[in-house]
């Protein structure tokens, strides 16, 4: 038997009402050289019994693990990482859902050529009744022109989730970074966990590696459309990791070490606090207008983009310039 060169793993936290759907669009793949790992972090819910029934019948090699108690996203992803033999490996979110194509498209990219160490491609939302609603993330470098005019300004490589990527770099850029953060909430190691490790896997391009998206919607990005339930304490959280992970992007190119997240806390000033104070209330009521939007909501709509205006005009003319990019 010919082994595998590519794992598909699932990191599993109370998703019983989608991972049977999940499972199924990633058993319906045109590509079947695969094996799945489930990562259960201690679900409360019956996602791993789903799971347990779903594949004792199924027709494909994979493996469940469950932790004893819950350890978060980056945690889970990282021992998954490390855990697995294969050459390849994808992560793909226990809520999405996958063309019948997207593993087929994916890895005959990577094996295209040597140099590219990881190939991503677009998706489109659905809401929570897997129903197709307005929008999807369309981003990251199309071309190696592209990738390395990115890589050589210092600039973030954003991938998507579902991004197929040779094992070997992700940990010679030292995966998932899980030491550094403060204890309890929120957990910053589990924000944009991936968008740190691919930031440090861009590194490679001195040694002429490429990272891909493929510009084309390969999945389903499920998006809770049902209510405002994303905090703005939250959301700054986010913004301000993503800061700590670009920051530490330039400071690598210049030859210098990474900051610990604590370390970079230590030396934001005053009036960068205040500006990013200024630019996340923007993003905010920015993106709660974008839920209303898609709601219908037009009155409301209106009012939250009035207020993200408010904070901060220069957000919304960079947001329309990059959708005007991407739709040209």
């Amino acid at each position: 038997m010919v082994e595998k060169e590519l794992t598909v793993a699932i990191c599993l936290y109370n998703a019983e009402k989608y991972i049977k759907e999940t499972l199924d669009s990633l058993l319906n793949q045109t590509f079947q050289e695969f094996k799945l790992l489930i990562i259960d972090d201690c679900s409360t819910d019956n996602s791993l019994f789903i799971v347990e029934e779903y594949l004792k019948n199924a027709d494909i090699e994979y493996e469940i693990v469950r932790f004893e108690e819950n350890k978060g996203t980056a945690f889970g992803r990282n021992y998954a990482l490390n855990h697995v033999q294969t050459l390849l490996m994808l992560f793909f979110d226990a809520d999405d859902i996958a063309k019948p194509n997207l593993l087929e498209k994916l890895y005959n990219k990577i094996q295209s050529n040597e140099n590219i160490i990881a190939v991503s491609c677009y998706s489109k939302y659905i809401d929570m009744k897997s129903k197709k609603i307005a929008g999807g993330q369309y981003i990251g470098p199309k071309t190696k022109e592209e990738f390395f005019t990115k890589a050589e300004e210092g600039k973030l490589i954003f991938m998507l989730p579902p991004t197929i990527f040779k094992r070997e770099y992700a940990i010679k850029a030292g995966g998932y970074r899980l030491e550094g953060f403060a204890e309890g909430k929120p957990r910053y190691q589990d924000l944009s966990e991936d968008l740190d490790m691919w930031s440090r896997m861009s590194d490679f391009y001195k040694e002429g590696k490429v990272m891909l998206t493929i510009p084309e919607v390969l999945f389903y990005y499920r998006k809770n459309t049902s209510s405002l339930s994303a905090s703005k304490d939250s959301l700054i959280a986010m913004q301000t990791k993503i800061r700590y992970i670009k920051t530490n992007l330039k400071r690598r190119r210049k030859g210098k070490q990474d900051l610990t997240f604590l370390e970079y806390l230590e030396t934001i000033s005053l009036s960068e606090k205040i500006k990013n104070y200024f630019k996340d209330n923007s993003a905010f009521y920015y993106r709660q207008a974008g839920f209303l939007y898609v709601n219908r909501a037009y009155l409301q709509f209106l009012y939250y983009m009035t207020l993200s205006v408010i904070y901060n005009p220069l957000y919304i003319v960079d947001k329309f310039k990059s959708n005007f990019k991407r739709n040209k």
